[in-house]
């Protein structure tokens, strides 16, 4: 991931522009390790191999802050054939259904914000230490938010909940022994806690929509099935080709680092990251797709059912740190 740190609008819910057209943003400089890692080395493997570097003085333009993945749900009707009266998403649930999908993404340009600065250390394990973080705090805010899921879902599934908040203790305990120098800026930390926290309330709203609608929406539960499985299948391949994307754009700004004076090199890490963004954007639109899909499906289910779903979905979430 570029080591930029995204400032400004990037904290805003409600970014302008496009993000085809943008280029990465921010100061380097500040999204770096404070001290000096020869010193105040984070613990294990990275040693003496500190991040180099600083793109502050040749930072890309544009504002990441107005990459806000524009997806239509948009045209407030999902695709295919779901019922012969298809149902609208009303907009209070498309409201939050795009406000987690953007916090989806920002947390997404994070992790690679945050990933890269490791890439540029000498030891070949470095990189294993932000993926440990990251992994560490996904686990955290979600058992987090499925322990506030479940108990106010009221899940007959007793063991499950007690199960969660097993994890939870166990992940807050970790918490406290963490070593606060492998997310230098804490930006890592308020982008996942940022994602959870808006699946939080668009959860809210769903399970309103859901109890509101079970008795009137006509929808086919297996073409429902059919789609929300189709649509799935595209979200991991679409995972595939941002892992491949994300990888490039490493390489990109590693070179570019090593030789700033090299127009031709300062161009492709501008496309690289700018490729990248724009992809993320397609990955969070198919899920808005999934949310919708996911939640017709929901209301032909029973309410244990439905809570299954969710936790099953949300838990293969919280692992995807590359």
């Amino acid at each position: 991931y570029v080591a930029l740190m995204i400032r400004g609008d990037l904290a805003s819910d409600k970014p302008t522009g496009d993000l085809a057209s943008d280029k990465p943003t921010g100061d380097l400089a500040s999204d770096k390790p404070t001290g000096d890692l020869a010193s105040d080395k984070p613990t294990g493997d990275l040693a003496s191999d500190k991040p180099t570097g600083d793109l502050a003085s040749d930072k890309p333009t544009g504002d990441l802050a107005s990459d806000k993945p524009t997806g239509d749900l948009a045209s407030d009707k999902p695709t295919g054939d779901l019922a012969s009266d298809k149902p609208t998403v009303p907009k209070h649930l498309k409201t939050r259904i795009n406000d987690y999908k953007y916090a989806y993404y920002k947390s997404s340009i994070q992790k690679f914000l945050s990933l890269e600065p490791y890439t540029r250390a000498r030891s070949t394990t470095a990189p294993h230490i932000y993926h440990e973080e990251c992994l560490r705090l996904e686990k955290l805010y979600f058992t987090k938010w499925a322990v506030h899921y479940l108990s106010k879902n009221a899940a007959t599934d007793i063991t499950l909940l007690q199960s969660y908040e097993n994890e939870y203790e166990e992940a807050k305990k970790g918490d406290k022994n963490a070593d606060r120098r492998r997310d230098w800026s804490g930006l890592l930390r308020a982008r996942i806690s940022e994602k959870w926290k808006k699946r939080e309330l668009l959860d809210d709203v769903e399970s309103a929509y859901i109890a509101e609608t079970r008795t009137k929406v006509n929808v086919n539960k297996e073409k429902l099935k059919k789609q929300l499985t189709n649509t799935e299948n595209k979200i991991e391949a679409q995972l595939n080709i941002v892992k491949e994307l994300e990888s490039k754009a490493i390489q990109a700004t590693n070179e570019h680092m090593d030789n700033r004076d090299d127009k031709s090199l300062k161009e492709q890490y501008y496309e690289a990251y700018s490729t990248l963004a724009k992809e993320l954007r397609s990955l969070v639109d198919l899920m808005g797709e999934a949310e919708f899909q996911r939640i017709l499906l929901l209301t032909t289910l029973p309410k244990d059912e439905q809570i299954n779903m969710i936790i099953q979905a949300m838990d293969k979430d919280s692992t995807n740190c590359s």
